[in-house]
């Protein structure tokens, strides 16, 4: 089937409008990409490209499609479970197997986004490790009791201070002055 272009009036098949369309839109999903995505996302497409043959529109829009909102998201989904997984989780597991292809240790042409979301799925999993055993540290050392203590530390000087002022012992300027070093407002004597 043959259609005319509203423009310029020239003919060309359907085929051609929708690869245009496919085209379109995959033009659209990369000027959304991330900024630190953007150059490794066009090798990673590259790779499922077979030798010798230029990537399709619609499979280039397809597959962007298939990671956009994980991206958006920033998380990973993987067999079903989801994990967190940053701009900068994404843009090391972009470049690993950009240096897999580099070195010839990746079967070219991809056939899915697989081996990139195991990789993404595994980096997620050793930062949410690393963060729970950081967390899990904090508490053996007691850190999470030091914010609870500074706060009864703070209060404690507060009514120090309120103390001595309502009992003339110093003035309302000096009061001041101290409530600010302990970051609380002057009206904090009134209360």
């Amino acid at each position: 089937m043959r259609v005319t272009c509203p423009s310029c009036c020239a003919s060309f098949s359907l085929d051609v409008a929708l690869q245009m369309d496919a085209s379109r839109g995959a033009l659209l999903r990369a000027l959304h990409m991330p900024a630190p995505l953007a150059g490794l996302w066009a090798q990673y497409l590259g790779m499922f490209r077979s030798k010798g043959r230029v990537l399709a529109h619609d499979r280039a829009d397809k597959l962007m499609a298939e990671l956009v909102p994980m991206l958006d998201a920033g998380t990973v989904v993987r067999n079903g479970n989801t994990r967190n997984a940053a701009i900068d989780v994404w843009r090391g597991a972009l470049e690993q197997m950009v240096e897999l292809r580099n070195t010839d240790k990746l079967q070219l042409p991809l056939k899915s986004h697989g081996y990139l979301l195991e990789i993404v799925f595994a980096a997620a999993e050793r930062g949410a490790a690393k963060a729970e055993q950081a967390v899990e540290v904090s508490r053996q050392k007691g850190q999470h009791r030091n914010v609870g203590d500074q706060a009864l530390a703070r209060r404690s000087r507060l009514a120090q201070i309120q103390g001595d002022y309502r009992l003339n012992i110093i003035d309302r300027t000096t009061a001041e002055l101290r409530l600010a070093d302990i970051d609380f407002p002057p009206e904090a004597l009134d209360a």
